[in-house]
């Protein structure tokens, strides 16, 4: 029997180990071959175990030109297409969008983390306002949208950006080890 294969997509290797590396090692742990999709913004070290593969990708984080997100969009289609795995978790907007888009056209099941709004729901502009239609008509092809706080939810509720049914309140937290990030 083939072993399951899980992908997490981020807008940063760093921040990806950083806050996450405890339920990657988990899957990795259990038997999963896993798969980390993210820029290449710190050096590359040994992992702890050997079923995790890093695929680093280009794309412009805070930009906001189309044909830049489209060839992302793209490179995203292009890895899990050749990846296949049988689940997607994405983080941070542009991974939530794009990574989602990519996700749908290649058949394969994913969520979406939102960690937090941001600066996307704050500010009324036509950038934000196009991130903002994009980011609804995204989320309808998510499987779950995961939440870390109760405004949050209400607020994708309310303005309709997701349903109720797909929202996942992660009211303990999304698995980030506290050890390792103590108050001082």
């Amino acid at each position: 029997m083939a072993r399951r294969k899980i992908l997490f997509c981020d807008n940063s290797l760093r921040e990806l180990l950083n806050f996450r590396k405890e339920i990657i090692c988990h899957y990795a742990s259990n038997g999963y071959n896993v798969v980390l999709v993210a820029p290449q913004n710190m050096d590359i070290y040994q992992w702890e175990l050997p079923n995790i593969r890093f695929v680093p990708i280009i794309m412009n984080r805070s930009g906001t030109n189309p044909i830049e997100d489209l060839k992302y969009f793209f490179r995203l289609k292009r890895i899990y297409a050749k990846e296949k795995p049988d689940y997607i978790f994405h983080y941070t907007i542009k991974p939530n969008i794009y990574g989602t888009f990519a996700a749908r056209s290649c058949g394969i099941r994913s969520s979406a983390m939102i960690a937090g709004l941001g600066y996307v729901f704050s500010r009324k502009n036509i950038p934000n306002w196009i991130a903002r239609y994009l980011y609804k008509t995204a989320l309808r092809y998510s499987e779950y949208v995961l939440v870390l706080n109760k405004s949050n939810r209400d607020f994708l509720i309310d303005k309709k950006i997701a349903s109720r049914e797909k929202i996942i309140l992660l009211s303990g937290g999304e698995g980030v080890n506290l050890n390792h990030f103590q108050i001082k």
